[in-house]
C-alpha cells in the first residue's frame, strides 16, 4: 500500500451568497422577504480524492475562493427583472485544522474532529433603477465544526488503494458578523446541521472518482436581516428559515504525469422544500443550482498538496447566478 499522505477536500465557508428572486416581486416596491441557504454550505469546495482525509493527526487546510455573479434568477431560472444591473462579487479565505487518531475502531475507523475558520468579504452593486441591496462588507463568517470517522482505505491484491471513505457531522454556529439592516452578510445569523459521506473510488492505474452527499437543516432566524422593511401577507417578518436542502460534490481525475492530476469537477444542489417566513411557507422558493468546471491537483508525496479549481453555473433558480468561481486550496500536515 501507498504510504504517501492523501488529503481531502474539506467543507468550507462557501462565497455563494444566494438570495431568494421570487417571480412575485413588485416593480415598485421593497422586494419580499429574503431567505437564503447559509453562505457556510460547501458547493464544490471539495474535488479530487475527496474521501481522504491526510494522514493521521493534525492537518492544516488554506482555502482561498472567489465568485462573481451579474445575475440573480427567479422560479422559472430566468433573470430576474426587477434588479437593473447587479454585480455580486465574494472573496473567502478559510483556515481547516482536521484531526483523527490512529488509533482505530471497529473496521478501520478513525475518530476524528474538524473546525473551519473563514473571513469572507462582500461587494454588492446595482444599477440606478430597482431595489439597491446593500453588502456589510468583510468580516468573520460562521465556524463550522463536528465529529468524523475516517476509514482505512480498501486496498487490491497488489496493495493498491481501491476505496477509502468518510463519514462527518458537521454543525454550523452562527457567530459570524451579522447586520440586520443588510441584505448580505458574512454570517448567517442561524443554526444548521450538516451531514455528509465522502468517497474516493480508483477503479484503475491513475484514475479516480470521488463524491461527498450531504443534507442540510437549518433552523429559524429570529433577526432577519434587510436594508427595508419587510412584510409578509400583511405582516411585519419576525422571523425566516431557510428550506432543507441536499446536494452533491462530483470529481472525476486522471494523473497525466507523476503527481499532476487534471479533471472535471461539480456541484448539484436542490432545496427540498421551501422556506418558511413567519412559521408559513413562501410559496416557489426552492433554490438549484448546478456548477461544473475544470480542475488540476498536484501532489507532494512527502508534504503540501495543491488544488486550483474553477466552476461556471447553470440550471440556476431563486438564487445568485455565478458568472465563475475560482478557487486554490492548500493543505498540508502539522
Amino acid at each position: 500500500m501507498n504510504k504517501a499522505p492523501m488529503y481531502a477536500r474539506a467543507i468550507i465557508s462557501s462565497s455563494l451568497f444566494a438570495l431568494v428572486c421570487s417571480s412575485a416581486l413588485a416593480a415598485n416596491g421593497p422586494p419580499p422577504p429574503a431567505v437564503s441557504q447559509p453562505g457556510g454550505i460547501n458547493l464544490g469546495n471539495t474535488s479530487f480524492y475527496d474521501g481522504f482525509a491526510g494522514p493521521p493527526g493534525l492537518n492544516h487546510n488554506i482555502y482561498l475562493q472567489h465568485s462573481r455573479a451579474t445575475s440573480f434568477r427567479d422560479n422559472d431560472g430566468n433573470d430576474n427583472k426587477v434588479f437593473d444591473n447587479p454585480e455580486f462579487s465574494a472573496t473567502t479565505l478559510v483556515n481547516q485544522f482536521t484531526y483523527y487518531s490512529p488509533k482505530t475502531i471497529g473496521r478501520g475507523g478513525h475518530l476524528g474532529w474538524s473546525i473551519i475558520l473563514p473571513i469572507v468579504s462582500l461587494d454588492a452593486d446595482f444599477g440606478a433603477k430597482g431595489p439597491q441591496l446593500k453588502d456589510n462588507g468583510t468580516g468573520f463568517g460562521d465556524i463550522s465544526l463536528g465529529p468524523m470517522v475516517q476509514f482505512d482505505p480498501i486496498v487490491d491484491a497488489q496493495g493498491r488503494p481501491t476505496f477509502v471513505q468518510r463519514l462527518a457531522l458537521d454543525v454550523s454556529l452562527p457567530i459570524g458578523e451579522y447586520d440586520e439592516t443588510k441584505d448580505f452578510n458574512p454570517g448567517s445569523n442561524f443554526y444548521s446541521i450538516n451531514p455528509y459521506w465522502a468517497a474516493t473510488w480508483m477503479p484503475a492505474e491513475r484514475w479516480e472518482m470521488s463524491w461527498r452527499l450531504h443534507y442540510l437543516y437549518n433552523f429559524k432566524n429570529s433577526d432577519p436581516a434587510s436594508s427595508t422593511y419587510q412584510l409578509f401577507n400583511g405582516d411585519p417578518v419576525r422571523d425566516t428559515q431557510a428550506g432543507q436542502a441536499a446536494w452533491s460534490n462530483f470529481a472525476a481525475s486522471y494523473e497525466v504525469i507523476p503527481n499532476v492530476s487534471v479533471g472535471l469537477n461539480g456541484y448539484y444542489f436542490k432545496q427540498l422544500e421551501d422556506d418558511k417566513v413567519n412559521g408559513q411557507r413562501l410559496e416557489d422558493s426552492r433554490e438549484e443550482v448546478l456548477g461544473i468546471g475544470p480542475g488540476l491537483l498536484w501532489k507532494n508525496t512527502k508534504g503540501p498538496w495543491l488544488w486550483f479549481n474553477v466552476y461556471h453555473e447553470t440550471e440556476v433558480e431563486n438564487r445568485a447566478k455565478n458568472d465563475f468561481s475560482v478557487q486554490a486550496r492548500l493543505a498540508y500536515p502539522l
